[in-house]
This record gives C-alpha cells, sequence and structure tokens, in this order.
C-alpha cells in the first residue's frame, strides 16, 4: 500500500515539475498532462496513455487529442510515444525537403496515468467522446495523406507507411479485430485437361487473293524533268552496263526552228550565305556560390546532429529531461527549416550565404551560430550529451525585440533563435529577416 501511495506522490511531483518547466515557454504552455483527481489518489493505476497534439494541415493549427491510446504499463506506454515521434519527424521532413516549410511537427506529452476512465477527472471521456476523438485522428491522418500524395509521394514509400502504422491485433481501444487469414486449400481439378477442347469456330477454307496488273503512268511535276528527257540528254550505255540488257530506244523530236534566235538566258548566281552572327552568352559568376545548394549542405548537416541526438534521448531515464530534450529537438527542426529558407532567399552575394559556405568544419559552424544565435550557443548548437540540446532564449516576444531600435544586438540574436525555432515566417518576413541578419553578421 505504502508503495502504490509512493507511486501517486511521484506522479504528483512530476506532474508540478512539469508545469513549472512548461511555464518558462510559450510552447510548452500546455503541459499535455492529465490533472490529477483526489478521488484517485489512493488507487493504483491501471492504465497509462499520452497526450498528442496533430497538426492539422487544412487550418494550419494543432488539435489536441487524449483519448486515443492505452497502455497497460509505462514502458509500452515510451515505446509506442517514441515510435510515432519518429514516424511524425520523418513526415515532417519529406514535406519540408518539397519546400513546405509551413509544415510543423506534432507535439507529444510524456507517458502518465489515463484520467479519461475518472468520472470525477475533468479530462474523462464517455465511449462517444471516445470515438468521437478516434475519428478526428482518422480525419487528420487522411488529411496528411492528401498533402502527401499532393507533394509526390510514393504509394509504397516509407513515408506513405509511416502515416498508417499496422495495428494491433488486440488494441485496448477502438480499432477493428485483427483475425488472421485462413489457411489456403488446395482445389482439385474437376476436368482434366486432356477433356478440353477449343470453343472458338476456326474456318478452315483457304482465302481467295485476286492480283492486277497495271501499268505505270508517268504525272509530271514543276520542277522535275521527265523521264524520257532524261534519257534523252544522258550519253548511250553500252549492253555491258545494264547487264545485257540494251537500253530502250526513246524517240525525241526535234523543235521547230524559229525564225529569230534568241539569246541565251544568263546561267543564275551562287547564292551568297551570310552566316548569323551567334547570340552573345553571358555565363553565370563561377565564383559566387549557388544558394540552394549552400543550405541543403549547412541544413542537413544540423538535422543530422539532431537525429542523433533523438537517437540517444531514448536512453534518458528523467522523463521531465525527455520530454524537454523532444521539445527542444522539434525547434531546432523548425529553426533549421526557416533557416535553409532565408538562406536560399538571400541572393548569392548575401554575408548569410558567405558565412554557410564558408563554414567547412565544426569551428566555423560554432562561429556562425554564434553570429546568430548569441554567444551562449556553443554548447547547446553542438551538445555533447542529450540534455545540452535544451536551449532558453529568455525571450517571450521575439518580433517585437527584433524590430526595437535600442534593443542589443545579443537580445536581437536571442530573439531571433525564439522566433525562428517557435513559428514559420511569411516572404515577407523572411525578406526582413535576411536584412536583420545581414545586419548581425558585419
Amino acid at each position: 500500500m505504502k508503495s502504490k501511495k509512493r507511486r501517486f506522490f511521484d506522479f504528483l511531483l512530476l506532474f508540478a515539475l512539469h508545469s513549472s518547466l512548461f511555464v518558462v515557454r510559450p510552447a510548452l504552455a500546455q503541459p499535455l498532462l492529465c490533472p490529477p483527481v483526489a478521488s484517485a489518489a489512493g488507487k493504483p493505476c491501471e492504465l497509462f496513455h499520452f497526450h498528442v497534439q496533430l497538426f492539422r494541415p487544412e487550418p494550419r493549427d494543432f488539435l489536441e487529442l487524449y483519448g486515443v491510446n492505452q497502455f497497460a504499463s509505462v514502458a509500452a506506454c515510451e515505446r509506442a510515444r517514441d515510435a510515432q515521434f519518429k514516424r511524425n519527424m520523418s513526415i515532417v521532413e519529406f514535406m519540408r525537403a518539397q519546400r513546405r516549410d509551413w509544415w510543423q511537427a506534432d507535439k507529444f506529452g510524456p507517458c502518465h496515468c489515463d484520467m479519461t476512465v475518472e468520472k470525477a477527472s475533468p479530462n474523462f471521456l464517455s465511449e462517444e467522446a471516445r470515438t468521437q476523438q478516434l475519428r478526428d485522428a482518422e480525419e487528420v491522418r487522411q488529411r496528411v495523406r492528401e498533402r502527401l500524395i499532393d507533394a509526390k509521394a510514393l504509394p509504397d514509400s516509407e513515408v506513405m507507411r509511416n502515416i498508417a502504422p499496422p495495428l494491433s491485433a488486440t488494441p485496448l481501444i477502438g480499432g477493428p479485430k485483427m483475425v488472421p487469414m485462413p489457411a489456403p486449400v488446395a482445389l482439385a481439378a474437376s476436368n482434366s485437361p486432356d477433356d478440353l477442347q477449343i470453343t472458338k469456330a476456326v474456318d478452315a477454307t483457304p482465302s481467295s487473293a485476286t492480283s492486277l496488273d497495271l501499268p505505270l503512268a508517268d504525272i509530271p511535276l514543276p520542277g522535275i524533268t521527265p523521264v524520257a528527257e532524261t534519257a534523252a540528254l544522258s550519253p548511250q550505255m553500252s549492253p555491258a552496263m545494264l547487264g545485257g540488257v540494251p537500253p530502250p530506244q526513246v524517240a525525241t523530236v526535234a523543235p521547230p526552228e524559229s525564225p529569230q534566235q534568241t539569246a541565251p538566258a544568263p546561267p543564275p548566281q551562287p547564292a551568297v550565305q551570310v552566316a548569323a552572327e551567334p547570340a552573345p552568352i553571358i555565363a553565370d559568376d563561377p565564383d559566387l556560390p549557388v544558394p540552394e545548394d549552400v543550405a541543403d549542405r549547412f541544413v542537413s548537416y544540423e538535422s543530422q546532429q539532431i537525429q542523433n541526438v533523438l537517437q540517444v534521448s531514448n536512453k534518458i531515464g528523467d522523463e521531465a529531461i525527455k520530454a524537454q530534450v523532444l521539445e527542444a529537438c522539434t525547434q531546432r527542426i523548425q529553426l533549421l527549416s526557416n533557416l535553409r529558407s532565408i538562406i536560399v532567399g538571400s541572393g548569392a552575394k548575401s554575408r548569410l550565404v558567405a558565412a554557410a559556405n564558408g563554414a567547412k568544419k565544426e569551428s566555423d559552424r560554432l562561429a556562425v551560430a554564434t553570429k546568430l544565435f548569441g554567444s551562449d550557443i556553443g554548447p547547446h548548437w553542438a551538445p555533447r550529451n542529450a540534455a545540452d540540446v535544451i536551449f532558453d532564449p529568455g525571450v517571450t516576444e521575439p518580433e517585437r525585440v527584433l524590430r526595437d531600435a535600442s534593443a542589443s544586438d545579443e537580445q536581437k540574436r536571442h530573439a531571433l533563435y525564439a522566433l525562428l525555432a517557435t513559428s514559420s515566417p511569411t516572404e515577407q518576413q523572411q525578406m526582413w529577416l535576411s536584412t536583420v541578419i545581414e545586419g548581425l553578421l558585419k
């Protein structure tokens, strides 16, 4: 009994820790946890679940669902949450690779005791309400599938399979019950192949063919010398040249003599062809880097570092730290996607493209990140362990700080990190941010 109470108090302590951490950042204002219920204080926790905020592509907002999953243990809940998080991140990376930078990742809460079965809880769900949440989740999944089809995703690709994970054979809530297919039964042929006959009628009567031999007739065409005149003008050919066949005799008729001799026509002058001057070819400056290539190279390397952090985060035992690491990785991916769009739109002669293109080593990349996001970003930009990726810029209104002329460069760098990590700037905002970044890189 004491162990059960201790588990419950540990849960309350974990909830309080989550509440204190999520108040710091606007993106984590909602802890995605069920509030504790006093009537369930002495009861052991039998079911566990996690909340999820699904990104809806049509209104481009989030829909929170907490009645779409239930698990018998915390370990099973964590495995399912991590698997769903990785599937969602593959979809986010595919959409942003297709230049859909406005696409955002789903948000997942930590695994905790399921209070949707407690009638005294504000999160209590009836069967009808739980079914409605399952229908809402399926509708969001179909919308995501439509957008993937628009983005030219193949039906048998990995990203298409990630939106429809394999169903459990014994789900706790909702969904059809999956049963194995029956074993195939061998069917014996009722007729022997020797008894089969051709049913198509075959006509054995030979078809009759008629041939007609018609003489060839000369058709005069303008500009073409007739065959008879060509034979008359050509030299006589010997029978040996014709293979022993004498040449045909062609009768020629001399034209009547005219009383006046006409002057011969002057020979035609050969046409002089004037070669057209080739169009001038203006070649691009080979010394200037291509912004798209620079953005792909810089962002791909940093994205791979975040993927490595996500793999290591599975070994974190503290759920509060693990949730913060997952949220920080999601923000970093959002920041890199926005940074890629700004690099592409800055132009080949901008300071941002030159700085990203010159970042060949790890020290160069840290120098670029320091100029962009502040002098204290180094340990968080290239973390030595998963928990170091957590970074709080301490800015609640980043756009106001960036537009404030009295703000220092360090404050603007922190505001730039907060803005790129928590929002999707429009094209006009990206142009304005390019100007701000050019000033920070001086």
